[in-house]
């Protein structure tokens, strides 16, 4: 049997997952609390952040492309990816923690400083980023070993996320002895320690078995980028992971406005960004085995529908806290339904893109996705900022108005359910489950005929 093929271990598929969890220990606490953070607590104008969070986006996505090709032309004796996670993960830590340290000084100054480290984040996290989400498509092609190390991978960024929703505001609550900006510096640093610790952890500990065969061997040229984008499943792919974290990250960030102003209990915060991760555990767990039975593109459909009843749920029953938290629930299990299998179809869209073409552009595919998701977030974060300030919303305010309320509540609400319906009708033009088979045994076969090739090359080099 040839390495291409040779099963993962328990310990690298847990390593995958580690991974997944540190990055969202460094990074969770700022995509979620951010907004908050520069508008409440260091007191920078709704307008301000609203184009702090779209040039970083920019910068973000922009760098997400150029990450992408990087690691498609990186070769090294530990693979194309890992390298990136052992040294990456310390810098990315360190530029969270400056995110969250903006200074006592001139609206100006605590402006063009927030910018700046904003954008230095968004390129520090991207520099591991992108080479974890490559890595999913590069350590196997065996679809039980990629469902179980998917299964591991969205384990580990539930938990992530859930000891931050969990745990954040009381943290930062208990550490800042009264001061909300010096709980949110110590709790960063904790945070960013365990979270590089972790993703150091996947580097070490994985390997990267896709780029042992000739795929990886492959001289990538302009061209093939370019051609590896005409590719419907993963055009469809792309565009499922864009709306289903957008929806996630407009409702994060408006979590605490919500539970503030339209529920009238800012203690409603914790419980609410905590739900999503906790039901998305034993979701992540079920996931391979409901995949095996009605296919990916049904896990998608079943994860919209819940998405979409969830949030509307909340809208009528919100005088209601208990109601709030079960509706909270329904969305939350849409969500990780879609995000429980959505990297693997991205995998699988990469396979069909080398069976189609004979070129494997993985790293390029990956990052472009984390590029679509990028810009997206960075617009519909500029919009939900827009919304708000259209609404009158003032950090400053003991009370907000009420044009104010409604807006909170239409960013928190309808966004999400505008995004789930899209996802909904998009993948009704997803295919690939019936032929997906098909397409791995003809990878396989080629695969293993190329590496007899080379085996018998090179055993013939060595005779001479």
């Amino acid at each position: 049997m040839n390495q291409i093929n040779k099963k993962m271990s328990l310990l690298e598929k847990i390593s995958y997952g580690s991974g997944n969890m540190g990055i969202c220990l460094c990074t969770t606490l700022i995509t979620t609390f951010i907004m908050y953070f520069y508008t409440d607590v260091v007191k920078i104008s709704v307008l301000q952040v609203g184009t702090i969070m779209l040039i970083g986006g920019i910068a973000d996505a922009v760098s997400d492309a150029v990450m992408g090709i990087i690691v498609d032309h990186t070769n090294t004796r530990w693979g194309k990816c890992r390298p990136y996670l052992i040294f990456g993960a310390i810098p990315m830590a360190a530029a969270c923690f400056f995110v969250l340290h903006v200074p006592d000084a001139s609206a100006t100054v605590k402006y063009i400083y927030a910018l700046i480290t904003y954008v230095i984040y968004t390129l520090a996290y991207t520099t591991v980023l992108i080479p974890q989400n490559v890595l999913i498509s590069a350590i196997t092609d065996d679809t039980q070993d990629r469902l179980a190390t998917n299964m591991f991978g969205t384990l580990g960024t539930n938990i992530g996320q859930l000891i931050t929703g969990a745990f954040a505001l009381t943290l930062v609550s208990v550490l800042g002895h009264g001061s909300e900006y010096r709980g949110y510096n110590i709790t960063i640093l904790i945070f960013g320690i365990f979270g590089a610790a972790l993703t150091m952890v996947d580097g070490f500990n994985t390997r990267e078995r896709m780029n042992m065969g000739t795929a990886a061997q492959q001289k990538i040229s302009a061209a093939d980028t370019i051609r590896s984008m005409k590719n419907t499943p993963w055009i469809i792919c792309t565009v499922t992971t864009l709306f289903i974290i957008a929806q996630v990250v407009v409702k994060s960030s408006t979590t605490v406005y919500y539970s503030t102003n339209v529920l009238q209990n800012a203690g409603m915060s914790s419980s609410l960004l905590s739900i999503a991760n906790i039901i998305g555990i034993p979701i992540t767990l079920i996931i391979p085995v409901i995949a095996a039975k009605i296919g990916n593109r049904n896990i998608v459909w079943v994860g919209a529908v819940f998405g979409v009843l969830g949030n509307i749920g909340i809208y009528f029953f919100k005088f209601n806290n208990i109601a709030v938290i079960a509706c909270a629930v329904i969305a939350s299990v849409g969500t990780a339904f879609v995000n429980g299998i959505i990297y693997v179809m991205c995998a699988e869209s990469i396979d069909y893109g080398e069976w189609k073409s004979g070129i494997r552009v993985q790293g390029f595919l990956m990052a472009f996705i984390g590029f679509a998701v990028k810009i997206a977030n960075s617009i519909v974060q500029m919009i939900t900022t827009a919304i708000l300030n259209a609404g009158g919303y003032n950090g400053a305010a003991e009370v907000q108005t009420a044009s104010a309320v409604n807006a909170i509540e239409f960013c928190y609400v309808w966004i999400p359910v505008i995004l789930f319906v899209i996802v909904f009708i998009i993948n009704g033009f997803y295919k690939l489950d019936k032929i997906y088979p098909q397409i791995r045994a003809d990878l396989n076969k080629k695969r293993d005929a190329m590496a007899t090739e080379n085996k018998f090359y090179i055993e013939n080099r060595e005779r001479k």
